[in-house]
């Protein structure tokens, strides 16, 4: 409680609470954020970051397919699953009890299935799409030839006629009872991804690459109600007040082209991301007169995407509910309590998505991806690829589930504290806890053994071995007396200590400013304010309680520059691997010197000007220490220097002296010396009668040397007195001069 109160304490005043290496750190106040870089074995994860029993789900039906492509569930119950690479559908009993092979296309992919009135299936194949109907166990005949390449979306209305969605030509056609075929809508896109129908008749379509939702109505007349930020609309589904979802993805998690333009590659619509990319089609330009509404802030928040949710409103209000820039989104469902349940990929994972647009992880599954859902009262079948097997979620919470953690990065070998964590609605169920340690950064088989689990929630020492990185687990099980309406256990909070091995600060460089150049601290005009501002991260956007820099919250602004006779400059930059408080010592020593002498010490700022006037001219260098005492006890502390380049004082001037010169007619042939007792020479100039400066060469070409010779020859000059001037600079700056006077006749 003292350790809160004083972080408390600290945040009010805009104080950054250093996280020291002789200070014990925290990991602790884990976020949804932090959490969602676990893995999820039945567990879920609420908004708020709490864990706890996830819905309980068996494996109903293995296709031994690598791909399930689409699922539709008839009035009896029975699932019927469309597969890929080989076409084959499958018919799984409500029991799930047998799957049987129910229909073998001759074409490689099941993108779409649908069911009339009847419960008589159809299926949708591609490429070189044809749709089937199919009257019994492999009884089938071929119902429509679309003689597009792919049929993507299958959709019955009320009075029995198939739309059938189509690519590359982008067009949905509509098949009557009879068979016969009409071309229904001629989209602008090339891809009709997905089909679905409101209330008032209307038929809805997604999209691909364009992204569009486009609302059909009887007559065939379309409107655009949204163009979203990505290349393709993957499913829609509607809840009871209307309101329209459209997932949408794209391949790349990047934002479609706003170009149209012909596409080299464009990979099948993203119902598994790795399916093999198909060439040769087309993204045709929108015509004239398209009407859409793009999402409000969508190209802000899909910036950069791989998938998003959208929310269509009746009245035609556009909102994101759900972006992620990580995983891909494959489909969603509205479940009978409100709640939107969208499966994704990448781990497989289940989200759920409130009114308020709050996130919950209700599972993953073993599965990679998770490509297509059918709600059913309570229960939720999840059809999954990679391999291709069906899942049943139920509305009871399953009896065992497992949290592990991120890696957690001590950066340095540490020492462990203790543990503690809290447990809310105890219903006679456990959360166990335990962790392992080890030099990973990825766990192997050179890191410890999960521990036992501890028993002290209030505070239990950590046994895994000393080393920088640590995970810990959370093993829930659900009491034996617990029914389906009792909440299990709910992990809300978890705290580990940690303790850093100090290690050895180093000074990274020093570099050495020109001579002459003088440094000053920059004012900092919030210095000495107060902050009232109560946040849950630093200014770098960490959490405040994750180790960090110890100066990132408060660096200073860099130093101004000034000019200043005499004045000899160094910065320097150092780091610390356990981020601690530096202070700095500087020390020089002359060329041919042993000792070193102390300039200053307990400096905070990485930088310092020497009055080098009272030096002697010569070569030096100068020592920068860096310390961690500010950080560590007494005795304790670690240093760390580095010595800089060799460097010249030059306070002297040059010595400049004409060493001869011959007038011939009206030119003046002008021989002069510079030289300098330490450094080198660098220019050399002359000036006639107090005009302008023109620059001389040395004889043999090049300034390189404590000692140069120049010679010039003065343009004609007009008769009677002339001043010659002669100059000549060092590489400190300094200059010396010299003059001549001649009387031309």
């Amino acid at each position: 409680m003292r350790y809160r109160g004083l972080m408390a304490a600290a945040i009010i005043l805009g104080v950054s609470l250093a996280a020291r290496a002789v200070t014990t750190q925290f990991w602790e106040n884990f976020s949804q954020e932090d959490l969602l870089k676990g893995t999820f074995t039945r567990v879920s994860l609420s908004w708020e970051g709490k864990l706890f029993l996830a819905p309980a789900y068996d494996l109903v039906s293995d296709t031994h397919q690598p791909y399930i492509f689409s699922m539709v569930r008839d009035k009896q119950g029975n699932l019927y699953v469309g597969t890929g690479h080989e076409g084959k559908v499958f018919k799984i009993d409500p029991k799930g009890r047998s799957s049987s092979l129910y229909f073998q296309a001759k074409e490689l992919d099941v993108f779409a299935l649908a069911l009339d009135a009847n419960d008589v299936l159809y299926v949708g194949t591609s490429p070189d799409g044809k749709v089937y109907k199919i009257s019994g166990p492999n009884q089938s005949t071929e119902y429509c030839n679309p003689e597009d390449k792919y049929i993507w979306s299958l959709l019955f209305d009320d009075s029995g006629n198939l739309f059938v969605g189509t690519g590359v030509r982008g067009t949905i056609l509509k098949v009557d009872k009879t068979g016969k075929k009409s071309t229904f809508y001629q989209s602008s896109d090339s891809q009709i991804t997905a089909l679905a129908r409101e209330s008032n008749g209307n038929l809805l379509a997604g999209t691909s690459p364009g992204g569009l939702l486009i609302e059909i109505k009887p007559d065939g007349k379309g409107f655009t109600l949204l163009d979203s930020p990505m290349e393709e609309v993957r499913s829609l589904t509607l809840d009871r007040f209307g309101t329209i979802y459209a997932v949408a993805a794209s391949s790349r998690g990047l934002p479609k082209p706003t170009e149209s333009k012909p596409s080299e590659v464009l990979s099948v619509p993203l119902t598994v991301a790795n399916i093999q990319a198909l060439s040769g089609l087309t993204d045709k330009s929108k015509p004239a007169g398209t009407s859409a509404v793009s999402a409000p802030g969508g190209e802000k928040e899909s910036a950069g995407s791989r998938a998003s949710i959208f929310a269509i409103t009746r009245d035609g209000g556009v909102e994101t509910i759900y972006t992620t820039k990580d995983d891909m989104v494959y489909d969603a469902v509205v479940r009978d309590d409100g709640t939107l349940l969208a499966s994704m990929g990448g781990k497989g994972r289940l989200i759920s998505i409130n009114a308020a647009k709050q996130v919950t992880v209700v599972s993953d599954t073993p599965e990679e991806d998770v490509t297509r859902l059918v709600a059913s009262g309570d229960t939720i079948y999840a059809a999954a690829s990679n391999q291709g097997k069906v899942y049943r979620l139920q509305s009871q919470q399953a009896e065992t589930g497992t949290f592990e953690s991120k890696v957690m990065d001590a950066k340095t070998t540490s020492s462990w504290g203790k543990v503690f964590w809290h447990v809310t609605n105890d219903n006679g169920g456990s959360v166990a806890l335990s962790t392992r340690s080890g030099n990973t950064e990825k766990p192997d088989t050179s890191w410890s053994d999960w521990s036992d689990a501890y028993a002290t929630a209030a505070g239990q020492q950590i046994t895994s071995p000393r080393a920088r990185y640590l995970q810990w687990r959370a093993v829930f099980k659900r009491s034996a007396r617990a029914n389906g309406d009792l909440p299990s256990e709910v992990l809300d909070r978890v705290q580990m200590a940690y303790l850093q091995q100090n290690t050895r600060p180093q000074v990274t460089g020093i570099t050495v400013l020109p001579f002459g150049v003088a440094l000053q601290k920059t004012p900092n005009l919030q210095t000495g304010s107060l902050s009232a501002s109560v946040s849950s991260t630093g200014t770098d956007g960490l959490p405040l309680n994750s180790p960090r820099s110890r100066d990132r919250d408060r660096q200073a602004l860099p130093p101004r520059q000034a000019l200043q006779p005499g004045a000899q400059s160094f910065t320097w930059k150092a780091t610390d691997d356990n981020d601690d408080n530096m202070e700095y010592a500087i020390y020089f020593k002359g060329e041919g010197e042993s000792d070193w002498k102390l300039l200053a010490k307990k400096l905070s700022d990485t930088f310092y000007t020497l009055d080098a006037s009272s030096l002697p001219d010569g070569v030096y260098t100068v020592k920068v220490v860096a310390s961690d005492a500010p950080s560590n006890p007494y005795g304790k502390f670690l240093i760390g220097e580095l010595v800089s380049p060799p460097f010249v004082i030059g306070n002297s001037t040059p010595a400049v002296e004409i060493t001869g010169h011959k007038i011939n007619a009206r030119k003046v042939d002008v021989q002069f010396r510079s030289r300098v007792a330490t450094g080198r020479i660098m220019t050399g100039e002359f000036s006639i009668d107090g005009a302008e400066w023109f620059l001389v060469l040395p004889v043999d070409g090049i300034a390189d040397s404590p000692q140069e010779e120049f010679q010039f020859t003065t343009p004609e000059l007009s008769v009677g007195e002339h001043l010659i001037s002669v100059r000549s600079s060092d590489a400190n700056g300094t200059t010396g001069t010299a003059k001549l006077v001649v009387n031309v006749q």
